[in-house]
């Protein structure tokens, strides 16, 4: 009985650990029960930042205009203040220079703050204090600072719950926020870059923070650009901005709303204006910061502004007297606004007939090379005879020594800094400066044979000379002297040197065909080409030097005094002796055949290498 009792019961046990579901399975299975709690990775919270988010921060208010006359395309709406050496191009649009841009930022975290900012971002500097704030609900649950470039950790949260972060700095090494905000709100500092940031981490699911920085305030970049003059600051200038009327603020930092509080004034000097590019010092650029919206009217004035020009370290000074150049903005809280102030060569204007208005440039075009940031074209430091390679051009080509192709073809003058400030002539700028036309063989046959007759109206030259000088001009100081000398200086009159042209057929076939100059064995573009016999040609690269000045405008047709094919239209012009009177200047336009240079499948080649002169667009 005892056996049976036993027996019985023991059924009863295994009956009832039968009834358990899964109970024997549970042993020999690997799968997890879908109802099965997992475990929490812990209650340190791991933080970094990722970078900065250099654009537009205020994503409702990117399309709306932010200041007068402002353009973010060009430099349409540009105004141009003119003096007798330079002009002051001042425009206002809502992009600012890029920093550390060579660096891409990286998203490491499900939990960044702002993913749609990482295009426009760059990396924070290491060592940047910042303060993470750990709220939960509205409550303030910790604190602490930290630096970038170094993970940070809190440790002590509740590794089960959510909670909302918050981020703020002063994009300093030096100072940081309270760590005790009082009211959920931060007093900020005057004229600060406050960096903001926010979201929510949960601890259960990724214990990691990736910060991505926002700009609270309105950030105004001002800066004083001497590209366009191609030439590095020197010493100290006399800068001054006034007129700014600033505001410091407050942030909620929940919502990141900021209020605005008392006004200030700051007046800033050329000390606090800073490279744009580390290894260039022809971009300077200072920001300022405000908590206000209201409309800025404020000033920049320019005095002894000198600069080292690139064609041989020549030193030139701008502004005597102080110049002041007003702007007009009205802020918008996490927008950038930028006023760019350009220093450009003025031109030299002639006033010729119906054909007014057309503004030369000094002299002649020269390829610098790829150097970027705008610096690859300049204007000749001095006006003068020169033949140097890297001043002769294909026709509708951008780079010196070459024919144009499909990656090279276009208007070399617009790529001038500021882009689009200038551009290649057409035919018509050289209507009133020449006294008829022909295709280039014909002209050079006539010169030759010295049966041209008449002379340009508006052309002197003197017997022996090695120009074409235009008069009637306007550009050159009336009295005393500007920064290119005084009135008689070749850089203050319009003056064409007889620099000649390549056209001799074996070395333009030989150019052709892959290369350019520099593939036939020259060093660099910058050698004189005079008495230079590249790859044994045997023959004189520019027999013209001295002769004529040959320069090229953008003009092409189809169809060129009887030419057929694709035409282009140049300008040729010489000191002509004829067989009786005296020696007289002769201006024309010329046309010549362009056979597949651009496919560089060069049978019969009709073109040249010439000189190029920019004029204002």
């Amino acid at each position: 009985m005892n056996f049976i009792r036993l027996k019985r019961a023991n059924w009863v046990v295994m009956m009832a650990i039968l009834a358990l579901p899964g109970a024997l399975s549970t042993s020999c299975s690997k799968q997890t029960d879908p109802t099965e709690e997992v475990a929490p990775k812990g209650d340190k919270l791991t933080i970094s930042v990722l970078g900065i988010n250099e654009g537009d921060s205020n994503k409702d208010k990117k399309s709306k205009a932010s200041s007068k006359n402002s353009s973010s395309s060009g430099h349409s709406d540009q105004k141009v203040y003119a003096f007798h050496d330079v002009d002051m191009a001042v425009s206002i649009d809502n992009t600012l220079p890029s920093r550390n841009a060579s660096r891409k930022v990286i998203a490491r975290s499900n939990n960044i703050s702002s993913s749609a900012g990482l295009k426009a971002a760059t990396p924070a500097e290491d060592g940047l204090k910042y303060v993470v704030y750990i709220y939960d609900g509205s409550t303030l649950v910790t604190s602490t600072e930290l630096t970038s470039g170094t993970a940070g950790t809190i440790e002590g949260l509740d590794p089960a719950s959510s909670y909302t972060w918050v981020a703020l700095s002063y994009n300093s090494s030096d100072q940081a926020p309270a760590l005790a905000p009082s009211s959920g709100s931060i007093d900020l500092p005057q004229n600060t870059d406050v960096l903001y940031a926010s979201g929510t981490v949960d601890l259960a699911t990724d214990p990691s923070i990736g910060i991505l920085f926002n700009h609270a305030f309105s950030r105004i970049g001002i800066e004083l650009n001497t590209i366009g003059v191609f030439g590095e600051i020197t010493g100290d200038p006399l800068v001054s901005v006034t007129g700014l009327d600033l505001a410091s603020g407050s942030i909620n930092l929940l919502d990141g709303a900021i209020t605005a509080g008392a006004n200030y004034t700051p007046t800033l000097s050329y000390a606090d204006f800073v490279n744009v590019d580390p290894a260039f010092n022809d971009a300077k650029i200072a920001y300022v910061y405000t908590a206000s919206t209201a409309e800025q009217t404020f000033s920049v004035s320019v005095q002894n502004l000198t600069i080292q020009h690139a064609d041989g370290n020549l030193a030139r000074t701008y502004f005597a007297t102080a110049a002041p150049f007003a702007s007009t903005i009205t802020p918008e809280l996490g927008m950038n606004h930028h006023v760019l102030l350009n220093v450009v060569e003025s031109p030299l204007t002639t006033n010729y007939g119906g054909n007014n208005q057309v503004k030369w440039a000094r002299s002649n075009l020269y390829y610098r090379g790829n150097n970027g940031g705008g610096r690859d074209y300049a204007f000749y430091a001095n006006n003068t005879q020169t033949s140097r390679a890297n001043g002769y051009f294909g026709f509708g080509g951008t780079v010196a020594g070459t024919f144009a192709t499909a990656a090279t073809e276009g208007d070399p003058c617009a790529k001038v800094y500021p882009e689009g400030l200038w551009r290649q002539p057409r035919i018509t700028d050289f209507n009133s400066m020449t006294t008829s036309e022909g295709t280039l063989g014909n002209v050079l046959s006539s010169i030759i044979g010295g049966l041209l007759g008449g002379s340009s109206p508006s052309t002197v030259s003197a017997v022996g000379s090695n120009y074409v000088e235009y008069g009637n001009v306007v550009g050159a100081p009336a009295s005393g002297s500007n920064a290119f000398g005084d009135a008689n200086s070749t850089s203050n009159r319009l003056r064409f040197y007889y620099n000649g042209q390549i056209n001799n057929v074996t070395a333009l076939t030989a150019i052709g065909n892959g290369g350019g100059l520099v593939g036939l064995g020259l060093n660099d573009l910058s050698v004189d080409l005079v008495d230079q016999n590249v790859i044994n040609l045997g023959v004189d690269l520019l027999d013209s030097y001295g002769d004529l000045t040959a320069l090229w405008t953008h003009d092409q047709a189809l169809n060129l005094l009887g030419l057929v094919g694709m035409g282009t239209w140049g300008y040729l012009g010489t000191t002509v002796d004829p067989v009786l009177g005296s020696n007289f200047v002769a201006g024309r336009k010329t046309a010549e055949l362009l056979n597949g240079v651009s496919a560089l499948g060069v049978d019969v080649l009709s073109t040249t290498l010439k000189n190029v002169r920019c004029v204002r667009n």
